[in-house]
């Protein structure tokens, strides 16, 4: 499978979950809306792209929407919840999942579900015509009665029998641990054991078994029901059958790691020649990220390199990456150039989503080197991209900065390049921003470091100043991803 069919492949992925999903920036505004999400907002994404999400949605404003929301960036941790909302009149369940650049949502419509939670809960406090009201939904419905020992079930529907296949009466006086085997969470079964100790609801995804001993997943939602004493009386379950979205997100996951294997394996191997050493590292920070570099050979005595960073981070800029990726090796060895490469890849980028208006234009940083062995010059092209660092082995450096905005964020732009001389040998630094960026400290003040770092290692070998900068520069876990090169000539 190639590049650009394995991002075909991971798109069509996405926008085949069954849930609906849509992203938000740190400024909330809308980043990504799939299939599904139009369908249950209501709103085709061209319409929804790059607005403010408040602004989209007021009605969110007066909800606990915004609190969970808010919550959930504020405490950098998933958040799970249900609500009600007025605009579509529906009960939604929500994931929210912050990232770096901001908050992923995962939503479906649960109306169906509540309106049968309702219905049973006011069978409940009545306690009239109880299995009447519950006896034939489909929704598997039991009832465990915690004041017996074992609390045992007391009640199991028709849903629940269709569900597991189990008949009432193989069920009734058990606990319903029956339906646990090799492969259910203990973790999951400790979390619902804590919540019905502390008689409290919950609403966890379990893997149960049926009685043929195949397995499905199980969205187990448990209540308590108390008397006026607030004498807890019995344990009310709900059973539905959430196999096909738990296999989408599985089958998801396995297509983002094979994303991931084949994003990792083409970059390229170190080069070791005679006169050039190239040696890179790449951390990613998520499973899929926008980092990318390479090098060629473009004859017996120049060599391209190059070193890109696609603006944001996760599936988008990963698919972004891959597809300059592909055409990378002819654009170096045909062009060369670094004005010329830098300029087809920007009509490259610009052309890429010009038939997709519903979607915003992506960018990308980058820096272009083209190293001469035989003329013994560097030249280059900073395309926004944080500073390169050259360094002497008579003890000069400089930065690489001179160049041009980012790639694709316009039509059309100047490219400057810059040609270098070495007379001896010559060390060339390139990273990413994660490797300048911390808690504590300016990334102005990071790069003028790493400057001084590979002066004093300027004697040092290709991979052990590599190694040595990875050990002094990344001492913590790094928000963004990272690449770093070190090329040595001679």
């Amino acid at each position: 499978m190639n590049e650009e069919q394995l991002a075909r492949r991971v798109a069509l992925m996405i926008e085949s979950i069954p849930d609906a999903f849509f992203s938000v920036d740190k400024r909330w505004r809308i980043t990504y809306v799939n299939r599904e999400a139009e369908k249950i907002l209501e709103k085709r994404r061209e319409e929804l792209l790059e607005k403010n999400m408040w602004n989209v949605f007021p009605s969110m404003m007066v909800s606990s929407f915004q609190n969970e929301y808010f919550k959930a960036i504020a405490e950098q941790r998933a958040i799970e919840f249900e609500e009600y909302s007025p605009a579509y009149d529906k009960w939604f369940e929500i994931h929210a999942t912050p990232f770096s650049e901001g908050l992923c949502v995962y939503f479906h419509d649960i109306t169906e579900r509540k309106k049968t939670d309702e219905r049973l809960l006011r069978a409940l406090e009545t306690n009239n015509h109880l299995a009447a009201a519950i006896a034939n939904t489909v929704t598997g419905v039991t009832i465990s009665d915690p004041n017996m020992s074992d609390n045992p079930l007391i009640f199991a529907n028709k849903g629940f029998e269709s569900l597991t296949g189990y008949t009432a009466q193989e069920v009734l006086g058990h606990n319903c641990r029956f339906l646990h085997g090799k492969e259910t969470d203990e973790k999951t079964l400790d979390l619902i054991r804590q919540a019905m100790r502390e008689r409290q609801p919950i609403t966890a995804e379990v893997l149960n078994y049926r009685k043929d001993g195949s397995y499905f997943w199980n969205e187990l939602t448990i209540s308590p029901v108390f008397n006026e004493s607030d004498e807890l009386l019995y344990f009310v379950g709900l059973q539905a059958d959430v196999t096909r979205r738990k296999q989408a997100e599985q089958k998801l996951q396995a297509e983002l790691e094979l994303a991931k294997a084949v994003q990792q394996s083409v970059l390229s191997p170190p080069l070791y020649e005679s006169n050039i050493e190239v040696e890179a590292i790449y951390i990613p920070s998520e499973e899929l990220a926008g980092d990318m570099y390479c090098w060629y050979k473009i004859d017996s005595h120049r060599y391209g390199i190059l070193l890109l960073d696609v603006v944001g981070h996760g599936i988008s800029a990963s698919l972004i990456g891959m597809s300059v990726r592909s055409l990378l090796q002819g654009l170096i060895t045909r062009l060369a150039d670094p004005v010329k490469v830098i300029k087809e890849l920007n009509r490259h980028m610009r052309n890429l989503y010009a038939a997709q208006q519903k979607m915003h234009p992506y960018y990308f940083t980058c820096i272009y080197v083209v190293v001469n062995t035989k003329e013994k010059t560097i030249e280059y092209v900073n395309a926004g991209h944080p500073p390169g660092i050259m360094c002497t082995v008579e003890g000069k450096s400089r930065w690489l900065d001179r160049g041009s905005l980012p790639v694709g964020l316009l039509s059309d732009f100047s490219v400057e390049k810059e040609v270098l001389s070495y007379q001896t040998s010559a060390r060339v630094v390139l990273y990413t921003d994660g490797l300048i960026e911390g808690k504590n400290q300016a990334a102005l003040q990071v790069t003028e470091k790493l400057q001084q770092f590979f002066l004093r290692h300027r004697h040092t070998s290709t991979v052990k100043a590599k190694e040595l900068a990875i050990e002094t520069f990344v001492t913590e876990k790094k928000k963004d991803d990272i690449c770093l090169l070190v090329i040595t000539v001679d």
